[in-house]
């Protein structure tokens, strides 16, 4: 397969090597499409709670279905989207994705507009922006290595991670600013803005040319990546551990504890933005120190202790009684988080061969979000019974019973590089 950054690195000396990811053109263009959309993935999942929670009235239980409804659709398209991922240029894939997403925003501004905007109509948008995103997100991964040398490879996922992070910093905090001074039209206006420059970007990018192949059904490629998986041991304890994350830690932290801040703590529930802020900060702290580091030996150990840690915090959160309690185990479970979210998809992406990344993507992608989604449907209702602190903590409780037993039953996880 050709590999489109090394095209752009013939631009410069032959002798001369990128120092990091960055230093790759198409990389780079990559990197920064993804941290304008990730902007817009981060302030959906945010804005559609808030709108919601605060808007229409809501309760935990309807928030809770809001944002399955928006990642419902992961689990029945992303591992078919992987698998084209793996057959199709993935600048055209990139850029229908993302125009089908921007289409959604705007009906949903147009409808706020026109005060038209029904928690039945919030529910079908919420489908349709998650198909969007469905399709757009393994070909955003999967071109990670094949845009990069394998030198590069962590770094790569270090930088990725701190987009992400970034997004996350300035999308909740923007986004609740916005809607303070502009209502809930300026927040989506805000995410269309930031959507027509993402696409600007990727006017010049360049992906790798697609080998010709015996084309199978895409749900017949997409089986393959799950047959990878289930014969890799390390493979399958880390999208275990991975989808323990999403289905308790990523549900109760993204979602439930905003139902906390309203429902306990007697806050707006926007206020949410400022917790997601100061974790994003940590999360961006850990993901600079991968990307200088990312020749660590034995990560997977310190993948594991560092969810070990998150598992606790999150425990924590469950019973802080003071905002500003939470705002600080908000920033230490980003500092773990960063070491989980690079290590975890490097260790994965390092154990896999090129001509399935897509499909192992999707699959990846199916687990890290297509799961979360159900566990923020479960820990609603369950919310609405014990109330959301206890249910993040049971959550956190759980989490760090099934890390620990990996950790201590698989010293083949342990010490991976």
């Amino acid at each position: 397969m050709n590999n489109a950054g090394d095209a752009d690195l013939s631009e410069s000396s032959s002798d001369e090597q990128p120092k990091n990811a960055l230093s790759v053109p198409d990389y780079r263009r990559l990197w920064i499409n993804n941290l304008a959309y990730m902007f817009v993935s981060n302030a959906q999942r945010f804005a559609i709670g808030w709108l919601v929670l605060d808007g229409l009235g809501g309760d935990e239980t309807s928030q809770g279905m809001a944002v399955f409804m928006l990642g419902i659709p992961v689990a029945f398209i992303v591992m078919q989207a992987g698998a084209l991922a793996d057959r199709v240029d993935g600048r055209a894939l990139l850029l229908r994705s993302q125009l089908g997403l921007l289409a959604v925003v705007v009906a949903t501004l147009v409808l706020l507009a026109m005060d038209r905007l029904t928690y039945g109509w919030v529910l079908i948008l919420a489908v349709f922006s998650g198909i969007a995103q469905a399709f757009g997100q393994p070909v955003r991964q999967a071109l990670i290595p094949l845009l990069v040398p394998d030198r590069l490879l962590m770094n790569a996922v270090a930088l990725n991670a701190l987009a992400m992070t970034t997004s996350m910093i300035l999308s909740a905090p923007l986004v609740k600013i916005t809607g303070d001074l502009f209502d809930f039209e300026g927040v989506f206006a805000l995410q269309v803005f930031m959507l027509i420059a993402a696409l600007g970007v990727l006017r010049r990018l360049q992906t790798p040319t697609i080998q010709e192949s015996k084309k199978r059904r895409l749900l017949q490629e997409a089986a393959s990546a799950l047959r990878h998986v289930v014969g890799d041991i390390r493979l399958r304890v880390l999208f275990l551990l991975l989808a323990m994350a999403a289905v308790t830690v990523n549900a109760a932290v993204m979602v439930t504890m905003q139902a906390k801040v309203k429902e306990e703590l007697l806050r707006d529930s926007g206020d949410m933005a400022y917790l997601l802020g100061v974790m994003a900060v940590g999360i961006s702290i850990t993901s600079v120190f991968v990307m200088r580091k990312g020749d660590m030996k034995r990560k997977g150990g310190k993948f594991q202790r560092a969810m070990m840690c998150g598992s606790t915090l999150v425990i924590c959160m469950g019973q802080a009684s003071s905002f500003l309690l939470l705002l600080a185990l908000f920033f230490l479970m980003g500092l773990a988080g960063g070491f989980f979210i690079t290590m975890n998809q490097g260790l994965i992406q390092s154990t896999t061969p090129k001509e399935i990344m897509g499909r192992v993507m999707g699959l990846y992608l199916l687990v890290q979000f297509g799961l979360m989604p159900i566990g923020s449907l479960g820990l609603g209702w369950a919310a609405s019974l014990i109330g959301p602190g206890n249910v993040v903590s049971i959550c956190g409780g759980i989490s760090l019973l099934v890390v620990s037993w990996t950790h201590l039953g698989f010293p083949a996880i342990r010490n991976l590089d």
